[in-house]
């Protein structure tokens, strides 16, 4: 693994998460924030949601922001790590992700996700998002993702996966 330093706020460890117990492979890590987002309900009510962003070299295409409110289980939502990247500074995506920085003040941006079920409309610290962007950057440069691929073993894990879990054709 690089030797890069830690940016404050950043948790890099060999372990992926908890519930896995496998340790990584070598020179990968995962990374993790910690950042407080605002869920702004259809009624115009600002929330605080804790939210923890992830990112694990062996997919170093996306990051992992995890929503977790009084205890309940947390929603994951999976983004390209570009998207987000982009999305601090002007309106990005369609459909189920869109991501943009606020008009009035510079130091938000939004985050909108949609599902059939229902949509989440978060607001988030651009200072905070750029840290971390930062972080995972200094691990995997842009546009050096596909030396991080590990092609041969993703392909090994989801051919030996159990047929059970695959959905019916």
């Amino acid at each position: 693994m690089p030797s890069v330093p830690e940016e404050p706020g950043c948790r890099r460890s060999r372990l992926p998460a908890e519930d896995t117990g496998r340790e990584l492979p070598p020179r990968h890590s995962v990374h993790r924030h910690r950042a407080d987002f605002t869920l702004r309900s259809h009624r115009g009510e600002a929330i605080p949601i804790e939210t923890n962003l992830s990112y694990d070299t062996r997919d170093p295409l996306a990051i992992t922001l995890s929503f977790k409110r009084d205890g309940d289980q947390p929603a994951e939502w999976v983004l390209g790590r570009d998207l987000l990247v982009e999305g601090l500074a002007f309106p990005v995506g369609d459909g189920d992700v869109r991501i943009h920085p606020d008009e009035e003040d510079p130091g938000l941006v939004w985050i909108h996700l949609e599902v059939p079920a229902g949509r989440a409309e978060l607001t988030g610290c651009c200072r905070r998002l750029a840290a971390f962007i930062g972080c995972t950057a200094a691990v995997v440069p842009f546009g050096r993702e596909m030396e991080w691929m590990e092609i041969d073993a993703a392909l090994a894990r989801l051919f030996t996966e159990d047929c059970d879990d695959l959905p019916d054709s």
